[in-house]
C-alpha cells in the first residue's frame, strides 16, 4: 500500500523533533524519528500489523509514540493520521 502522512501528522512529527533536540539533541532525536518513519514504512506494507483501534484506524506503537493510522484498501493508501505520545488521551485526538 502507498503510505501518505497527514499535515497534522507532519506538524506532530516537527514538534517531536523539536523536543527531541531540546531534551536528548540531534543525533538522538534523528535516531528516534528514523524508527518512526521505518514503522511507518513496515505498516504501509503490511497494515495488519497495527492493531485495529475504531472503524479503518488502526494504532502502531513506537518507542513512546503511537502512529494513528487510517486505512483505505479501496485507495491502497495508509495514511498516518497522527503521532500522538503514549501519554495522551489517545480518544480524544482521533481524526
Amino acid at each position: 500500500m502507498r503510505l501518505v502522512w497527514s499535515n497534522l501528522a507532519i506538524a506532530e512529527l516537527r514538534a517531536l523533533r523539536r523536543t527531541s533536540v531540546a531534551r536528548w539533541g540531534d543525533a538522538v532525536a534523528e535516531h528516534y524519528l528514523e524508527d518512526v518513519a521505518a514503522a511507518a514504512k513496515q505498516i504501509g506494507a503490511d497494515p495488519d500489523r497495527a492493531r485495529p483501534l475504531k472503524g479503518a484506524l488502526r494504532i502502531f506503537r513506537v518507542r513512546s509514540h503511537y502512529l494513528i493510522l487510517q486505512i483505505d484498501t479501496l485507495a491502497n493508501r495508509v495514511t498516518v493520521a497522527r503521532v500522538l505520545h503514549v501519554a495522551m488521551d489517545i480518544e480524544r485526538h482521533l481524526p
